[in-house]
């Protein structure tokens, strides 16, 4: 067999192997394709599911009906609301094959979702009397049509599955076999394989052979040839050697003219006699001199004749020129720079020669000079808004405390932070933000004045310099214009915006303080505007720098408290008014101090919030309270707020979700308390967040309600389970008969809604009474309880609270 033959073999089984391979992935994506169909027969367990609803939902109007404590509306409109779903799910998916299959099955669903739909008045309005009994009797016919459907939905699935596993087991034959002739084909591939080894072989020993001869051949060529050319080689030695040395010498001079007329700088040279050796390219650019001059003529002569070619001016060359001779004396070499009137600027390196004459470069640097002055200048100023930066503010400062401390004078840094600029950011962009800043920094130039320094230091952070004050009343007076001038509307584009400043100043005498030092004294007071309201200055106090060491130390001892493990949970209970018992406990946060005691929240969790701890003592709280929660009746639920922070790390639905996973805890018992500052930051974002945790089964209530400006309309984008009226309302029922018609109004609106009311700070039994009467459904306070450890709960009412409900 010939070499070709086998390679058309070899070709033929590979093609084979390419065959078999596609055809075996082919039978792969089928076997996997019926596995899809074995696996996703979940007909029966629909069936099921929707009798096993369906007898739940009998099971709690039979007990509503009966009056079971136990069972109450919301818990047999939950059970309504599940046979629903589940109704729905049958018409869907693989169930709605089985059910067109047999229309004795499909008119049993179909009678099914009519009984659903006509007994939902009848759920909504549960309270009327006889409404369980009406509900039962129309759903008593459906009970055996449902089991016989699950029955018949369990023997469809059987034989779905029996059929697919037949085709899974003639798909099992196909492959082997397959497989099992791709091991001889592989066999076959290999014997070939071997055969054209062996082939190949044989054809390279002849091959060797063939190149033995054809190389003594070559050598005899060879050596003849040698002797024909050495004669001629001699010839041709010195005709080479002459080519040679004329091509150097014009190679030579074309470099040197090459080198000479291609250097950046200008370059002349004169003898003695100041006549004219050589000048490049460059030097009659710089200097306007014609081209054609001949080498010879004197240096006079040059300068002359580029001085007639421009007759408006004189030739920069004469000064320069005049300074060469005037520095020539000295016979050493030298450089230096010559500028003109009109700025443009020449490097001159002169060298002598040992004949008298001399050999200089030129350059002209005025773009270097330009761009080194603008470099400089772009150092020590802001991009942005060209306003002085970080570096020439900190000179500046060091410069005015030094003649502070001479001229003993007074001087002052004032620290400026920009009010809502973070917002224009992030609503508008950073384009609109850089071009507000801009503006910003126009303001701030007309209110200082000429000897005053601004600089921006980064972000929407300014500070002014203000230099020979008599006393702070010419600082206040400056912060005052300041705050006036930042706070008036901004026309960007035809959208108006409005912000605010807050300024923090620090007042030098005598230069008795470093630039540092100068400089924190101003953010700590600013710090203190900032806390105090904004829109506003203040002067630096001594015991500001205490305050700040205070909560620097309160930060340290906080990050090490989740740690040590001195945080714990108090609960305090939230009464059901209706039902006259407690319905659930708010959990809320302590910390106990091993040296201070016991520190209050309202002084540690905005602390927690700036330094990005409240998101792992968020978690903390999540999990424990759950925890804690699982231990009570069941009908008792926990709250737990929400911190903003919490929002914006992204992980909040995960930590819920974590937290209801470990401690095993039903979702229904957990509600999350959210204020309108969680909704304020990303709306969004916020309300999809508290989506996915309503689809969680987690309850979510609007904590602080009425104390903010939009809290209504926060009612119409997400609908809340729980309206927590603020305790500020509730304190001054008494005396304020406005806060009354608020607590009713919000009781209103709530039933209106669907949602329950908790009036917090209830503390008297004359505020319960009015509560009750308001309409609200649940209260919380002092009146009920106070705040415990979970190890020190009762779970039920002291007799003189059930006293007050009944009268």
């Amino acid at each position: 067999m010939s070499l070709r033959t086998l390679k058309l073999v070899l070709a033929v089984v590979i093609a084979g192997f390419i065959v078999s391979a596609a055809y075996i992935s082919i039978l792969i994506v089928e076997r996997q394709d019926v596995l899809k169909h074995v696996a996703r027969y979940n007909t029966p367990w629909h069936a099921a599911q929707a009798v096993h609803e369906f007898t739940r939902l009998e099971q709690r109007l039979s007990a509503f009906a009966a009056h079971d404590p136990t069972v109450s509306q919301d818990e047999v409109s939950l059970r309504y609301d599940i046979i629903v779903s589940r109704t729905n799910l049958l018409f869907a998916g693989d169930f709605r094959e089985f059910l067109y299959s047999a229309p004795e099955w499909l008119a049993v669903a179909q009678e099914l979702d009519k009984a659903l739909k006509a007994i939902q008045p009848t759920i909504d309005h549960l309270d009327g009397p006889d409404a369980a009994m009406a509900a039962l009797k129309v759903l008593e016919p459906l009970e055996i049509k449902l089991a016989g459907l699950a029955s018949a939905a369990n023997h469809y699935g059987g034989q779905r599955a029996e059929q697919d596993q037949h085709e899974l087991i003639r798909l099992h034959w196909m492959f082997s076999s397959l497989a099992a002739g791709l091991i001889v084909f592989g066999l076959f591939l290999l014997a070939l394989l071997g055969w054209h080894n062996r082939l190949l072989e044989r054809a390279h020993n002849e091959l060797r052979l063939y190149a033995d001869n054809f190389e003594n051949i070559s050598a005899k060529l060879e050596r003849t040839n040698k002797a024909l050319s050495s004669a001629y080689e001699e010839l041709q030695l010195r005709n080479e050697a002459l080519q040679a040395q004329e091509h150097e010498l014009r190679m030579q001079n074309e470099r040197f003219d090459a080198a000479l007329n291609n250097m950046s700088h200008g370059l002349c040279m004169v003898d003695g006699s100041d006549r004219i050796i050589v000048f490049n390219a460059r030097f009659a650019e710089l200097f306007g001199i014609d081209r054609t001059v001949q080498p010879g003529v004197t240096l006079g002569h040059l300068i002359g004749q580029a001085e007639a070619q421009d007759r408006e001016e004189v030739s920069p060359l004469r000064g320069i020129v005049a300074e060469q001779q005037e520095l020539m004396l000295k016979r050493q070499q030298f450089g230096f720079i010559h500028e003109e009137p009109d700025g443009q600027t020449f490097a001159i390196s002169h060298q002598p020669m040992s004949n008298g004459g001399w050999v200089a470069t030129y350059e002209d640097i005025t773009e270097r000079r330009q761009a080194e002055s603008q470099i400089a200048y772009m150092a020590h100023h802001d991009a942005l808004t060209d306003l002085a930066n970080r570096v020439l503010f900190r000179q500046q400062l060091e410069h005015a405390l030094t003649e502070t401390g001479r001229e003993r004078l007074k001087m002052a840094v004032l620290c400026l932070d920009l009010d809502r600029f973070k917002d224009v950011n992030d609503s508008l962009g950073h384009e609109t933000g850089d071009a507000l800043l801009k503006l910003v920094a126009e303001r701030l130039r007309s209110c200082i004045r000429p000897q005053d320094v601004v600089a921006r230091l980064g972000g929407d952070e300014f500070a002014i310099l203000q230099l020979a004050i008599d006393d702070q009343q010419d600082c206040a007076t400056l912060a005052t214009r300041i705050v006036e001038a930042v706070s008036m509307p901004y026309d960007l584009e035809g959208q108006e915006i409005v912000i605010g400043t807050s300024i923090g100043i620090a007042v030098a005498s005598e230069g008795n303080l470093s630039p540092d030092q100068l400089l924190k004294q101003a953010d700590l007071a600013l710090y203190r505007a900032k806390a105090d309201g904004r829109a506003t200055y203040r002067f630096f106090e001594p015991e500001m720098d205490a305050e700040l060491q205070a909560r620097r130390l309160l930060e340290t001892d906080l990050r090490k408290a989740l740690v040590n493990r001195e945080f714990e949970l108090y609960f305090q209970p939230q009464v059901d008014v209706r039902a006259n018992e407690i319905g659930g406990y708010e959990a809320l946060l302590r910390w106990q101090h091993p040296e201070r005691g016991m520190i209050s929240p309202a002084e540690f969790i905005p602390v927690a919030e700036d330094i990005g701890l409240i998101s792992p003592l968020g978690d903390w709280v999540l999990e424990q309270a759950c925890i804690v929660a699982t231990g009570w009746p069941r009908g008792i639920k926990v709250a737990v707020n929400l911190s903003p922070v919490q929002f914006r790390n992204k992980t909040l639905v995960q930590s819920v979700s974590r937290a209801l996973a470990r401690s095993g805890l039903a979702p229904d018992r957990l509600e999350l308390e959210v204020t309108e500052s969680v909704l304020l930051q990303d709306n969004e974002l916020t309300v999809a967040t508290l989506h996915q945790l309503r689809r969680m089964g987690v309850r979510i209530a609007m904590d602080d309600f009425g104390t903010g400006y939009s809290s209504l309309s926060y009612l119409r984008s997400f609908p809340f389970d729980k309206i927590k009226i603020d305790q500020s309302f509730v304190r001054e029922l008494s005396s304020r008969a406005d806060c009354l018609a608020i607590v009713r109004s919000i009781a209103g609106l709530g039933a209106s809604l669907g949602m329950s009311t908790v009036a917090e700070g209830v503390e008297t039994e004359d505020q319960f009474l009015q509560i009750t009467a308001a309409g609200c459904t649940e209260v919380q306070g002092y009146y009920f309880g106070r705040p415990k450890p979970a190890s020190e709960l009762v779970h039920m009412l002291a007799t003189k609270r059930r006293k007050a409900e009944v009268a």
